[in-house]
């Protein structure tokens, strides 16, 4: 048996002797079962300009979604549960997650509680059983114990971007017309970032950080306007990715969730800007170094 199993077989132990535990059980499976097919249809709302794949971009959604649904069944379940049974329970998620290496993970079981490992399944999001999860390729330490290290190496770097991302999506698909205002924020931004690359000149890098700040100021006016809206908001996972950014392996990445991280939803989107920044200016310096090689063969 699996430690992972030990902990599914746990649960169900539980929820047998539990019956008003187990009918929570049920009907947060299929409350969140309607979720996640509400989801697979607005996954890439709100729209803008982004670094991510598609397919990325729907697991990194998937994955916000379950967080919040597991999050809403823990608060539930509490004053069902025996305290003893949430301390074997949680002793037995953090081995699993140790003995997976997998300690980056920790907030999508270790905020729950009892029966939270077998609702993600039923949720369809198994991140110790997929293949395609099995293992992050992480030079910083960060995805195998949890511990954030002086330096994120850039697979960790980019995992909690899209997370964040991912439950701004989230957040903002709550508030459609919020959510249009801020993708426009974003587009405009995105456009004039681009704008910077097309003209010659010795700080582009600079002068695109410039329209990211701007960008951010522009959101948090847009807060401003959307106050009352807002403070219904749970913006604590949110708010959760920005400290990690201080250990980011781009300087670029840094400086930007330093200056846009407080100015609210849509500063995730900003800070992914750096991600399009980085290939064009990739693209631009080949570009050049082509031509001066070019130009010395001649």
């Amino acid at each position: 048996m699996t430690t992972l199993e030990a902990v599914d077989g746990f649960e169900r132990s539980v929820l047998a002797a539990n019956a008003p535990l187990a009918g929570l059980f049920e009907s947060s499976a299929v409350a969140g079962a309607a979720r996640m097919r509400e989801l697979a249809a607005r996954t890439t709302f709100p729209s803008w300009p982004g670094a991510t794949s598609a397919s990325k971009l729907r697991a990194a959604a998937h994955e916000a979604e379950t967080f919040a649904i597991l999050d809403e069944y823990a608060a539930a379940a509490q004053e069902l549960l025996r305290p003893a049974d949430v301390e074997r329970w949680q002793a037995l998620v953090v081995d699993a997650q140790r003995r997976a290496g997998r300690g980056v993970l920790t907030d999508e079981l270790g905020c729950s509680t009892v029966g939270a490992s077998l609702l993600r399944d039923r949720l369809g999001w198994r991140p110790f059983r997929s293949p395609q999860r099995s293992r992050i390729r992480c030079e910083c330490g960060y995805a195998a114990d949890g511990v954030l290290p002086k330096v994120l190496c850039d697979e960790c770097e980019e995992l909690l971007l899209r997370r964040w991302v991912a439950e701004e999506r989230r957040l903002l698909r709550g508030m459609p017309a919020y959510a249009e205002e801020v993708a426009l924020v974003i587009e405009r931004t995105a456009e004039k970032q681009a704008k910077v690359f097309q003209t010659p000149g010795d700080d582009l890098y600079s002068e695109a950080f410039g329209q990211r700040k701007a960008g951010g100021r522009r959101l948090a006016k847009l807060g401003r306007t959307h106050r009352v809206e807002l403070e219904r908001l749970d913006l604590r996972r949110w708010s959760s990715f920005i400290a990690p950014f201080t250990s980011a392996a781009r300087p670029s990445v840094k400086t930007t969730v330093a200056k846009v991280g407080r100015r609210g939803l849509g500063a995730a989107a900003i800070t992914e800007l750096v991600l399009c920044a980085d290939e064009v200016s990739n693209r631009l310096s080949a570009r050049i170094l082509a031509e001066r090689t070019g130009a010395r063969r001649k």
